[in-house]
């Protein structure tokens, strides 16, 4: 596998970056030796199926010279709800709105930008000079500039920000910017039809980010950066210096890829899914290279961040997270490409950590999540911990030693088991997701093409003729004419991830549209976690055998790691009643708002 080369592209567009020192800004108060915290959260990023495999360079910084949490998790597996979730410390239930409207389903502004248990609105109050760069949440440009004019970007927690307005676009022009003395504007790169490579969302964002770290450190702040590459997301376009890597490869055929064993004990739109033919694995193929590709750059941009912050003096005094907002399959289970399901592929996602009074060589055995990152980082800023959390501090079992007494308390004291849960976004299809076939180059007026793959087996298909396939005649394991990736009516669902020294599982209940529209028993909302008549549901349970150190050897290979069988209808009716028990317990003792999803007060 040939290993990339630090991007000379990258390297040049820093230099041409120039830092500018406003008297306005000019603050400093007494010196705060407080730590710096560099926060890096990829968008769509795998571990299951080798997504840290590209990334030498972090592996080495941050892997090997700190720690790995090698059972790390996320609460949601979609971008919004699980951002609004690491953001805020708070589990999925804790952040929806209660008719199930906002950014996918979630009150995400207000729990990112204006919360008290936020990260960065809680950093910023304390102290910390904040920024951020690349991607916060998603549809960003109408927190930053509304189409009501009337109303004002909503930026609090933030003091410096440079980010694109289309988060999606790997080659946006316009960026929303913000700096300490409250200024706001929107700058530009050009004008579309002048698009040059050096436009490249990562480059952008690692470069940007260095200007705000030099300013911090110039004024003897302690910062917090929060850096989130659109990468590798689709469409997933790859870096101008690595857009020829890994061509030689294709997507890891792992246990569950293109498989129909198990497939009718699948929830209703999973088991319908047709087997894939040529054209559908190609487009899974190139989706897998691209996505490698651009993880690449992230990895270029994470190695020069930490040079810079070495080369500044800060870098003992800093602590640099890695982690993604959720993970993503490849065709496993006949899903094509997308996350969305309670499968390890969509839900086990990289965590990395190191800083002061992390040890290199740091392993982290315990169930972590999501929202044990704004907890982690109010404790390095010397903050009590919030009542308004879900999550708890990582930073006790960081800085301790594996199989120490210290180490051995925390985890017999931590979580065995975390909720995990989901409601459908929209009913759609595998060609969903645009796929990058070729980009720009140093010459304006080349924008980058392309492409989609397939959604039916049948090109002549419309997508309009989908929604019907979905509810077949039970048994028709795979009879399908449409590749489902999400579905209103049967990708509703709550799971509760167990894994301790006994157990290692995800059992899971799935509710249909029906459930979800029906109004919440005793509170405000809709959306009910239980099944009705006519809906389409599915109890599952899977069991992923021995825990063992895997990391950094992904994928593996075992049948027992891919969900293939479901173990349900074999278990025993007190095991399931037990089950159903552990997972209402798990929401009900955790829920904060009024609204009441699973009838806990019967």
């Amino acid at each position: 596998m040939p290993t990339p080369v630090v991007p000379a592209l990258l390297s040049a567009v820093l230099l041409s970056l120039q830092f500018v020192t406003s008297s306005a800004l000019n603050t400093a108060t007494a010196k705060d030796t407080r730590p710096n915290i560099v926060y890096i959260m990829t968008d769509d990023q795998d571990i299951e199926l080798g997504g840290l495999t590209p990334m030498n360079k972090t592996r080495k910084l941050l892997g090997d010279d700190g720690a790995v949490g090698e059972a790390f998790y996320i609460a949601t597996p979609i971008c919004c709800p699980s951002r609004t979730e690491t953001f805020s410390g708070r589990l999925y239930h804790n952040v929806l709105t209660d008719d199930l409207s906002g950014c996918m389903h979630t009150n995400a502004t207000g729990y990112t930008f204006q919360h008290e248990a936020a990260i960065y609105p809680a950093l910023q109050a304390s102290g910390y000079l904040t920024g951020g760069f690349g991607k916060i949440l998603n549809g960003q440009g109408q927190i930053f500039v509304p189409k009501d004019t009337k109303k004002e970007p909503v930026t609090s927690g933030f003091d410096w920000l440079s980010l694109p307005l289309d988060e999606g676009d790997y080659f946006a022009n316009m960026f929303f910017e913000k700096r300490p003395n409250g200024t706001t504007w929107v700058s530009s790169l050009g004008k579309k039809a002048e698009l040059v490579d050096t436009w490249y969302q990562t480059s952008q964002i690692g470069n940007r980010s260095l200007e705000f770290i030099r300013h911090a450190v110039a004024q003897k702040r302690p910062f917090a950066a929060y850096l989130g590459p659109h990468a590798p997301h689709y469409s997933a376009d790859a870096p101008p210096w690595a857009q020829e890597l890994f061509s030689d490869m294709q997507a890891p055929r792992t246990p569950a890829y293109n498989t129909s064993r198990g497939q009718l004990e699948k929830t209703q739109h999973v088991a319908q899914n047709p087997p894939f033919n040529a054209e559908m694995e190609k487009y899974i193929d190139i989706h897998f290279r691209d996505r490698w590709r651009s993880i690449s750059g992230v990895d270029d941009m994470i190695a020069l961040v930490i040079e810079e912050l070495d080369r500044l003096q800060v870098l003992d005094n800093t602590y640099v997270f890695l982690s993604s907002d959720h993970g993503y399959k490849l065709g496993q289970w006949r899903l094509g490409c997308s996350k969305e399901h309670p499968y390890e592929t969509d839900v086990h996602i990289p965590f990395f950590a190191r800083g002061p009074g992390i040890a290199p060589g740091t392993r982290l055995a315990a169930l972590g999540s999501n929202i044990d990152i704004a907890p982690t980082f109010m404790e390095i800023a010397g903050l009590r911990p919030n009542p308004e959390h879900d999550g708890q501090s990582l930073l006790p079992m960081l800085h301790s030693k594996q199989g120490s007494p210290e180490r051995l308390a925390i985890e017999a004291s931590w979580r065995h088991s975390l909720l995990i849960q989901y409601i459908a976004v929209g009913t759609y299809y595998n060609d969903h997701a645009k796929l990058w076939l070729s980009g720009p180059s140093a010459q304006p007026g080349n924008p980058p093409t392309y492409g989609a793959g397939p959604f039916a087996i049948d090109a002549s298909m419309k997508a309009e003729e989908c929604p019907r396939t979905e509810n077949h005649t039970v048994g028709e394991v795979g009879k399908g004419r449409c590749w489902f990736v999400d579905s209103q009516e049967s990708n509703n669902w709550a799971a509760v991830r167990v894994r301790n020294a006994t157990h290692n599982y995800i059992y899971v209940e799935s509710f249909g549209s029906k459930a979800m529209n029906a109004p919440t028993p005793g509170g405000p909302g809709i959306g009910i976690y239980e099944c009705l008549e006519g809906d389409l549901c599915q109890t599952e349970l899977y069991h992923y055998g021995p825990i063992a150190s895997e990391y950094p050897n992904y994928p593996i290979m075992t049948d027992e790691r891919w969900s293939i069988d479901n173990a349900y209808r074999s278990t025993s009716p007190a095991a399931k009643h037990q089950l159903r028990h552990d997972l209402r317990e798990a929401y009900c003792s955790t829920r904060r708002l009024d609204v009441d999803r699973f009838g806990c007060g019967k």
